[in-house]
């Protein structure tokens, strides 16, 4: 049977809540793509921070690192927001923060038996995401979720696309917002100018609503900081676009244009 409907103004990309600068909205993807060592998975660790810190269920799903691992950056990361890139940070203060973001599920899982399906009855049954409703689920990263295909588990490249189409289906099956940390071919590392600079088949991009790119913008300064530029190459809510980040190394924190201020000492080139 076809589907129909109704003009209206049914607003389907109307946002839940922005964090870390990002809007999120019920049943996107979004993939977020970077060379190592820009602050990808920081990126998504501090979403998932402010997520929870408003009582929104947030989950980040990792193939790369511990939950002990996740904690610790989670501590330098409050640190950051405390204080500062490099200043000390009143431990007791930044505790009282963190635990305004306790709910939030920090998972470490396996490539080779934690697919999307697998994830997703963890999330529900576990830890009482809601059936349908607002939560911010975040991946790391796209091209290590497995998937089996019909001679077995495919490998990196080639499963990426699947992955994310079963990841498509999973947000818009709860209204949930899922984003992704997705590879770069190596050669884009420096210069990222489109979509066939994403790792994998031409899946990738066809089911993200949403693809950004976070590319190094100056030196690496003494301190570890790093001037950043993301940009926007595709977005199915709304205009593409660009806005500058730093990446305050030695606190795994992605700060914003309004935190830089914080860090007076960091040259733009």
């Amino acid at each position: 049977m076809p589907r129909s409907g109704t003009l209206g103004n049914p607003q389907p990309y109307t946002p839940f809540g922005v964090f870390a600068g990002l809007p999120f909205w019920g049943g996107g993807l979004t993939l977020l793509a970077a060379a190592p060592g820009l602050g990808k998975t920081s990126w998504l660790l501090r979403m998932i921070f402010e997520s929870a810190a408003i009582h929104i269920p947030a989950a980040i799903g990792c193939y790369e690192h511990t939950p002990e691992e996740l904690r610790y950056r989670l501590f330098l990361q409050v640190e950051a927001i405390t204080c500062g890139p490099h200043l000390p940070a009143p431990r007791t203060q930044v505790e009282r923060k963190l635990a305004n973001a306790s709910e939030a599920v920090l998972l470490s899982l396996n490539s080779q038996e934690d697919t999307v399906r697998g994830l997703e009855d963890t999330l529900l049954h576990d830890y009482a995401f809601p059936v349908h409703g607002p939560a911010l689920v975040a991946v790391d990263y796209l091209n290590r979720v497995p998937v089996v295909g019909l001679t077995g588990m495919m490998g990196e490249e080639g499963r990426s696309g699947e992955a994310a189409a079963s990841l498509r289906e999973l947000a818009r099956r709860h209204g949930w917002a899922v984003i992704a940390a997705a590879a770069l071919k190596s050669e884009s590392f420096e210069n990222v100018e489109d979509l066939s600079a994403l790792l994998g088949d031409e899946r990738v991009p066809y089911e993200a609503d949403r693809v950004l790119v976070v590319q190094r913008r100056g030196k690496i300064q003494p301190c570890e900081c790093i001037p950043l530029e993301v940009l926007t190459l595709k977005d199915r809510t709304g205009p593409t676009r660009r806005w500058p980040m730093q990446f305050w190394g030695a606190r795994f924190y992605p700060a914003l244009e309004s935190e830089f201020h914080l860090h007076e000492a960091m040259v733009l080139e």
